[in-house]
């Protein structure tokens, strides 16, 4: 063994490693700095004590606690109790083997299990147990794991054989509290007596002569160099691997060191028995502990992941360290009080803070005292102002208006001095001289005299032309009025005067709570929505729910020097980018959707309730925007969220199930299968719940599905017989999607899907098809004689029919008018007569009592005709409301008789069986046939007759004159 260095050299000799590592330390940024976020019990974990945290390749955390190991995915925690096979569920160590991607978990009872991770689950597989508890395992190479053990020493199993090593084999104690391997490959155990090391040629550790026997709970190998650090009790030690030199740390910590940790930008963190953390600095350490928000002083391990997240594990929770959109000052990192309500910025770029507690000043990301001798460093604060030489004008919201230059009062106005109403909500200092402010009775105006001096207010208030005189806001406008949002609406004050400003055909908006102006729009933040008066058009908008903003009631409005806009509401933050929100603002559509970001506590503000006051919204000279909030003030960080929305959170497919049964991947599933679920995550830790994802079932979804805010699982039902593939991608807010996790499977089809069947289907139905057809033909060639004679009698039928009036079943006009042909060319002497009958304003039946009363009427008057004609006439239904009548053997005094018989019968008719107050008349006219007339001619002179009937007042008989 080479003989150490004695321990004077520890202030002397290492000098350039200590400067090294003073300067990386000097670029650290603190933890106040970051979002913090706190798991316990209460969220899903099954136990306060968080003895180790990892990560492994899928990018899950894995978390040892005294009920198990717990897989966290960022939105939910996954107990592993039974299923490991623990002798006892307490888990002090979980951790993925590098060389074979198991999940390495330890118990209190020298219990070991390995997951083996596969798509869509995994598995648990118990080991040979441990002779005593595991708190710690270290994997040296491919066929090599060392345990170490609270009571029986080092545990080394290579290749499946265990070698134990304890006091006999030179530890310094058989308390193993850690092990870790140096930059030479050497393997070191952590001891309660100090550390040593294996040497591999003896069989048998070694200490390190001169460091003292102590509680070594921390001990890493650097990454960026040769060193080891230790700790033993309240002392960090700084090893050199090579030759057992080492340095001590010159900063002593305020209680046991019982965790060090290297991130992987080396960062070197130290965590404490009994006062927090911190990171390791040259300078007295700056302890992250209860009094900055964790849970608990005792830190039993530390883990920073891939997307840079620190965690902690205490014996209260699991706490969370992040680069968030929004980082908050608050009362525990120096600000002395919660609830701010103004926020303003000083000529020096100072961002001067009020509040319930007073005055504070940020500056360089540090929180400052406010000096002052005044009085109003204790008081409420509700605004801030300040003048081009200086003067500092302050609201309270007790005790009137301060005004003060360099920290020192030079005025303080308020109701025991002629300034009633002590409530200064918001200062605006006109360009006409005169400062207006925003006071529960009105807006307070009065003349700036010099050094701080005011004249004697006045109030302007409802006898001036203001709807109330509770003012929330004040703002000059660019073109030098002066716009009032009180708590019953919105008012100008011009050189005329109050101009109450009528909102009601635009919003039912009444509280007025912030302005912005730009060189197109004037933007009002109000109790309804974001009230926006186009400057060009000169008319109002606005937007509310109707554009889909879930939250409409907004303290205040800003927007950013890229334009975009932002908007306070009591719940959280909408970031809208600026080319949304134009062409919200031109579209005719009033109801326009706008895509918004909404950021909420999880995003790294400590409080998403952002408060009144004047104003609450804050955009320095820098760019950069900041809020004040009921947990103190919050700070966006553009470049936490561009970084973000480069490395989008890895997603995986955590579980599938058809018919409620696991599945794994490449499965054929049955064709009576009815339902296949898959449950999903993207293991993203900045914000987990903002985390977007899209799905996609290939060979069923024709495009990517965005499943609804916060679904973590799909169903699929009754899906057809194929192969699929499913797939998710995730992206943080604005950011780029994921590669895409996936799932192959396939779904097998019914014995009648399958080609097999069909073929055979197929073939049958050939063989059918034959038989049929010769079935068919002999059925055919048996019926053939049968079908003619029946063709023979239906044509007779047809005929019959061919001739017949289907409604009044009389002949038909094509039957008479042959008939009639027939009749008079065969005549020999016989004297036949023609009756035409027209039915008077038939048309008004049809268009009173509609055509279907009109059917039943010319069916009656049909019968009529029938029954008063002679067996030998022929009557036929001539057209629409026409009938024809056909007589033999008749002269001119018969066919008058005749045509009269009908038309009594046809006026006396009784029709009130189908209208109660229906008469119906008809038309006759007639001819008598004359030697050698044609037909034409005879039923010309006929009509000749019936139209000089229907002239000379209808319901009338006419005959026609003979020719000769």
């Amino acid at each position: 063994m080479p003989r150490p260095r004695r321990l004077i050299t520890v202030f002397f000799l290492p000098v350039l490693l200590l400067v090294s590592a003073v300067s990386v330390a000097q670029e650290f940024r603190p933890l106040s700095d970051r979002a913090m976020r706190v798991w316990d019990t209460r969220h899903g974990l099954p136990h306060n004590s968080i003895n180790h945290i990892s990560q492994d390749h899928q990018g899950y955390l894995w978390i040892a606690t005294w009920q198990g190991p717990v897989r966290f995915n960022g939105r939910k925690f996954e107990v592993f109790n039974d299923e490991t096979q623990l002798p006892d569920p307490g888990a002090l160590f979980v951790a993925q083997n590098p060389y074979n991607n198991t999940v390495v978990a330890t118990g209190a009872r020298g219990g070991v299990s390995h997951f083996h991770p596969a798509p869509a689950g995994g598995e648990w597989q118990a080991q040979p147990r441990v002779f005593d508890r595991v708190d710690f395992a270290l994997f040296t190479t491919s066929n090599c794991t060392w345990y170490a053990t609270i009571t029986t020493g080092v545990v080394r199993e290579c290749d499946g054989e265990r070698t134990q090593f304890t006091l006999t084999e030179g530890l310094p104690s058989n308390s193993i509290l850690s092990l870790a391997q140096d930059a030479n490959g050497r393997v070191w155990a952590a001891t309660d007596r100090g550390p040593a090391y294996f040497d591999s040629e003896l069989e048998a550790f070694q200490t390190v002569q001169g460091l003292p026997q102590g509680y070594n709970f921390g001990i890493i190998s650097d990454a960026t160099s040769k060193a080891l650090w230790l700790s033993i009790d309240t002392r960090v030690y700084q090893l050199d691997v090579d030759d057992f030199s080492y340095q001590l740390w010159p900063v002593e910590y305020p209680s046991t060191v019982t965790e060090l940790y290297q991130a992987p930008d080396g960062e070197i963190w130290v965590g404490t028995h009994e006062h927090g953390l911190t990171r390791l600095d040259s300078k007295q350490p700056d302890m992250t502990s209860v009094a900055n928000g964790l849970p608990n002083n005792h830190i039993l391990s530390i883990f920073v992941d891939r997307e840079n997240t620190m965690w902690v594990g205490t014996h209260r929770g699991l706490t969370q360290f992040r680069e968030a959109p929004f980082h908050s000052h608050r009362k525990e990192d120096g600000l002395g009080y919660d609830y701010v309500r103004a926020l303003y910025q000083l000529q020096d770029d100072t961002i001067l803070v009020g509040g319930l507690g007073g005055i504070k000043r940020i500056e360089n990301e540090a929180i400052l005292p406010f000096d002052t001798s005044s009085s109003v460093a204790n008081e409420s604060i509700l605004t801030f102002a300040q003048s081009t030489d200086g003067l500092l004008y302050i609201g309270t919201f007790t005790n009137g208006l301060y005004v003060l230059r360099d920290g020192e009062q030079i005025a303080h106005y308020n109701e025991t001095n002629g300034f009633p109403g002590n409530d200064i909500r918001s200062v605006l200092l006109a360009n006409d001289g005169y400062l207006y402010a925003a006071t529960s009775r009105g807006v307070l105006r009065t003349k700036r005299l010099g050094n701080g001096e005011l004249s004697p207010p006045d109030y302007i208030g409802t006898a001036q032309g203001l709807p109330d005189e509770i003012i929330y806001a004040i703002q000059q406008g660019l073109a030098g009025d002066i716009w009032i949002g009180s708590m019953r609406g919105l008012s100008v004050l011009t050189e005329n005067g109050v101009q109450r400003i009528d909102l009601s055909d635009t919003t039912d908006a009444e509280f007025m709570f912030g302005f912005h102006e730009s060189d197109q729009h004037l933007y009002v933040a109000s109790d309804r929505g974001l009230v926006l008066f186009n400057k060009q058009t000169e008319q109002w908008q606005v937007f509310d729910e109707d554009n889909g903003l879930p939250f409409v009631k907004f303290f205040d409005v800003a927007r950013d020097q890229q334009g975009n806009l932002w908007l306070a509401t009591g719940r959280g933050l909408y970031f809208i980018a600026a080319e949304d929100f134009e062409r919200a603002i031109y579209d005719d559509n009033p109801a326009t959707p706008l895509d918004y970001t909404f950021y909420e506590s999880f995003h790294g503000l400590a409080s998403a309730q952002i408060n009144t006051g004047g104003p609450p919204m804050l955009v320095d000279n820098a760019g950069e925007l900041w809020f004040a909030t009921s947990q103190g003030v919050g700070h966006y960080l553009p470049n936490n969220v561009n970084s973000l929305a480069n490395n989008p959170p890895q997603p995986v497919i955590e579980r599938v199930y058809a018919d409620n049964t696991p599945i794994k991947p490449e499965v054929y599933l049955d064709a009576a299968t009815g339902r296949v679920e898959f449950s999903f995550a993207g293991l993203g830790f900045h914000h987990p719940e903002s985390i977007n994802y899209r799905v996609q079932l290939a060979g069923y979804d024709e495009s990517w599905v965005v499943p609804r805010e916060g679904q973590l699982s799909v169903a699929y039902t009754e899906l057809p017989p194929g192969a699929y593939i499913f797939q998710v991608q995730t992206a943080y807010p604005n950011g780029q999607w994921s590669d895409s996790a996936t799932f192959a499977f396939h779904k097998l089809p019914t014995l009648w899907q399958r080609p097999v069947t069909w073929l055979a289907l197929a073939l049958v139905s050939v063989l059918l098809v034959i038989a049929i057809i010769r079935l068919r033909s002999y059925r055919l060639k048996r019926s053939k004689e049968r079908l003619q004679d029946l063709v023979r009698e239906q044509t007779k039928s047809l005929e019959q029919l061919a001739n017949q009036d289907s409604l009044t079943l009389l002949a038909n006009r094509r039957a008479f008018d042959e008939f009639l042909r027939e009749k008079v060319a065969r005549t020999t002497g016989d004297e036949l007569g023609l009756i035409l009958l027209d039915l008077d304003y038939f048309k008004e039946v049809n268009d009173r009592y509609l055509h279907t009363t009109g059917d039943k009427v010319l069916k009656r008057v049909a019968q009529l005709i029938n029954a008063t004609a002679r067996e030998s006439d022929m009557v036929a239904r001539w057209g629409g409301e026409e009938f024809a009548i056909l007589l033999s053997h008749t002269e001119k005094q018969q066919l008058t008789a005749i045509c009269e018989r009908m038309r009594r019968a046809l006026e006396q008719a009784d029709l009130h069986s189908l209208v109660s107050d229906l008469v119906v008349t008809g038309s006759f006219g007639a001819a008598l046939h004359e030697p050698n007339e044609t037909a034409a001619s005879l039923l010309r002179r006929a009509d000749k007759a019936l139209y000089k009937a229907k002239s000379l007042g209808r319901n009338r008989t006419e005959v026609a004159p003979g020719t000769q």
